[in-house]
């Protein structure tokens, strides 16, 4: 049995949510496992609150504020791969 985040690859890294949701739709149509997560380093802690708590949003890009990232596993990230440049191609 493999400890799936031991032996993941990543095949997307992207700041769109209208991608992600297209790549989520590739890969779940052709029956390809997952995960993904998301990553805001706005809303990290950094002493007393968060950066954008103690710092404030001015000059930050909100298109950029989100980061997701997808994996899956190493057997399947060819294919994958494949199947997500086709998806975000159209």
């Amino acid at each position: 049995m493999d400890l799936f985040f031991f032996n993941q690859e990543e095949i997307y890294s992207g700041y769109s949510l209208e991608e992600l949701s297209k790549v989520k739709a590739a890969l779940n149509s052709e029956g390809i496992k997952y995960n993904y997560k998301v990553v805001d380093p706005s809303g990290q802690w950094l002493g007393a609150g968060t950066k954008r708590g103690n710092f404030g949003s001015f000059g930050m890009n909100t298109k950029y504020e989100k980061q997701y990232i997808v994996s899956v596993k190493k057997k399947d990230a060819e294919s994958a791969k494949y199947f997500v440049h086709n998806a975000l191609r159209s």
